[in-house]
């Protein structure tokens, strides 16, 4: 995969109490998204941010629009974003 650097980091909430990882390609969003994320309530939004990086990927959108996808899944999700 084609990491896709990002124009803005993205700082989301871990499973680890007062940790924060820092997400800057589509690359590290996918294996958070998939590995990682901290909640097991997964809404909606949770699958359209799964699109998302696989469209981004593949070129059919922006990583932008993918880092988008993955803020809307955190705030759906209760999953707490730093510096959007």
């Amino acid at each position: 995969m084609d990491r896709q650097w990002w124009d803005h980091p993205l700082m989301l909430e871990t499973k680890r109490l007062g940790r924060v990882v820092s997400i800057n390609c589509t690359e590290r969003a996918a294996g958070f998204l998939l590995n990682e994320w901290p909640t097991e309530r997964t809404g909606q939004a949770y699958e359209w941010a799964k699109q998302a990086l696989l469209d981004a990927v593949e070129g059919r959108i922006t990583t932008e629009a993918a880092r988008s996808a993955m803020i809307a899944a955190a705030r759906e999700d209760g999953v707490f974003v730093y510096g959007e």
